[in-house]
């Protein structure tokens, strides 16, 4: 059934991601909305499902937009995999820790990108990037992860029962 959700917001999140986000961006930003649900799944179900699904999303984004295949799968793989590594130690209870993880990912995923790209010979401009661009992205991310985490957290946690003393 997980697998099932995933392929969906796979999908959901691409079609998302490719038509009606570029039109809400802010200051010409748009939402990483392919980051955030990385980070949810990747809190919420841990390294495995949050690194294949970071590499699919990422090698899908990589196909239809970007100059280079496979970066994208790469960092969000990555994303996915170290978070998910924390998934048993965070609390799933708090909305403050998938806001705090969406914006540490957001500029790590910046950065990486930059180098990966720096190391290609593609010219992007750091300061430019940093100030116009990873600020706004941080602000929307994780705004944003706000939304998605509370969606996910039903859909995705399976309540338990527990037995013991009050």
């Amino acid at each position: 059934m997980t697998i099932l959700i995933i392929f969906l917001t796979i999908i959901i999140n691409f079609i998302l991601q490719s038509t009606i986000l570029p039109y809400i961006g802010i200051l010409g930003v748009v939402p990483n909305t392919t980051l955030v649900v990385v980070v949810i799944i990747s809190l919420l179900r841990g390294k495995y499902y949050g690194s294949f699904t970071g590499l699919i999303m990422g090698l899908l984004q990589d196909i239809i937009f970007s100059p280079v295949i496979g970066i994208n799968g790469f960092i969000y793989f990555f994303v996915g995999y170290f978070i998910g590594l924390a998934e048993n130690k965070l609390s799933k209870d708090s909305v403050l820790i998938p806001i705090l993880i969406s914006i540490v990912s957001t500029l790590f995923y910046n950065f990486a990108y930059y180098v990966f790209m720096f190391f290609l010979s593609r010219e992007i401009l750091f300061l430019p990037l940093i100030k116009n661009i990873v600020s706004i992205e941080v602000l929307y991310n994780s705004l944003i992860s706000i939304g998605i985490y509370k969606i996910f957290s039903k859909i995705l946690i399976v309540p338990s029962i527990r037995f013991g003393r009050r």
